[in-house]
């Protein structure tokens, strides 16, 4: 758990601007912390003196720095907003390696994006039926292996990768190019909350930011940073596809092209991409397993390891099985085990690999 001090910390220092991110993650990681980095920012800006920095000085120093930082905390509170700096278990693994990886992220939802092999599915948002089909093809093929799929929520290809993905119970994480509280499109909002419960949606902006044009391609950074490989289904050679392909290139990460008719212009992307070997030709779902040699799902419903539990541990398990997750208190009230003693066999559940906690102090079947 981060506390309210460190927080604070580091999301002025993520307000802060002028000072690039890459500088800035810089600072935090060479002086241990954002406090720190913070500190050492201020002194190296005495130092210069410039009108650049004596301007940066002054947004430090004001109040409102810090009244902006503390208004962020209870509005991301007051809307069940976690804050995740790029530090956070829950911070995705792959986009941590991409050198311009934001340093805070915002969150709803509790599945560990780190517990999946994440694959980006992008495309056009005016797909063809040949599109949908194909998407649907690649989602159905990897339904029984332990893959999230990650895209942008947005009309065409990416909502149907959301509604499928939840419709077959695949973990999938929806990036925003507006704040948490703007969810955009409007018409996507009941998605989005399905896919809080399957996955999460994220965004690098305030809980408040409007969907600003500029901030949906710089989002896709994001999309093909969290990704192991982004798969393009259909895209014309201009759009939001074609750039989070670009993005995955420079970020070294795999990337797979669904062929399509020649005289089609939704196709004339992805057949540009393979042709300018900027990815591989997808012809079959297979290809994905090959490379990134995913693990089936373990079936939750096998028997066999709960002849190793004693009665209350049974019941425990078959408690947090039916609901999915819990949390301990309400782990407690069902099954009316004194807290001590509960506490003692969710350890031994954990210990044994049967559960795992969550972030949020919840409790969920491992397998």
């Amino acid at each position: 758990m981060i506390s309210l001090k460190i927080m604070l910390h580091t999301i002025k220092f993520s307000l802060i601007k002028g000072i690039g991110l890459i500088s800035k993650r810089k600072l935090i990681d060479q002086e241990g912390s954002s406090e720190m980095a913070f500190l050492k920012l201020k002194s190296e800006l005495l130092k210069t003196r410039s009108k650049k920095s004596l301007g940066i000085l002054k947004q430090m120093n004001s109040k409102s720095l810090s009244q902006q930082a503390l208004e962020i905390v209870e509005d991301c509170e007051k809307n069940h907003i976690q804050i995740i700096p790029y530090w956070h278990d829950y911070f995705p693994e792959n986009l941590n390696h991409c050198v311009d990886a934001p340093l805070i992220i915002y969150i709803k939802g509790n599945k560990n994006p780190n517990d999946y092999q994440l694959i980006s599915l992008v495309g056009t948002r005016n797909c063809s039926e040949y599109g949908l089909k194909e998407c649907e093809k690649i989602l159905e093929f990897l339904k029984p292996y332990r893959v999230g799929i990650v895209s942008g929520l947005a009309y065409g290809i990416d909502i149907f990768a959301h509604k499928l993905s939840n419709k077959f119970n695949i973990a999938n994480y929806a990036v925003l190019g507006s704040g948490l509280n703007k969810v955009y499109p409007k018409n996507h909002i009941n998605e989005s909350y399905l896919t809080e419960k399957n996955g999460m949606i994220i965004s690098e902006y305030l809980p408040c930011t409007s969907p600003l044009s500029y901030n949906f391609p710089k989002r896709n950074r994001i999309i093909a940073g969290m990704s192991k490989c982004t798969i393009v289904v259909e895209s014309r050679i201009k759009g939001g596809a074609m750039i989070t392909a670009r993005l995955a290139n420079e970020y070294n990460r795999e990337v797979f092209a669904v062929p399509g008719n020649n005289q089609q212009a939704n196709s004339s992307g992805t057949n540009l991409l393979i042709q300018n070997h900027q990815a591989n030709i997808l012809n079959n779902p297979e290809q994905i397993l090959e490379f990134l040699n995913i693990e089936k799902k373990i079936n939750s419903n096998i028997n066999y390891q709960k002849q190793k539990l004693n009665i209350e541990e049974q019941i425990v398990y078959d408690i947090i099985f039916k609901n999915k997750e819990l949390s301990t208190n309400e782990i407690q009230l069902k099954s009316g085990i004194k807290t001590s003693i509960l506490n003692a066999l969710l350890i031994n559940l954990e210990i044994k690999q049967y559960i795992k906690l969550k972030f949020g102090n919840f409790y969920e079947i491992k397998f």
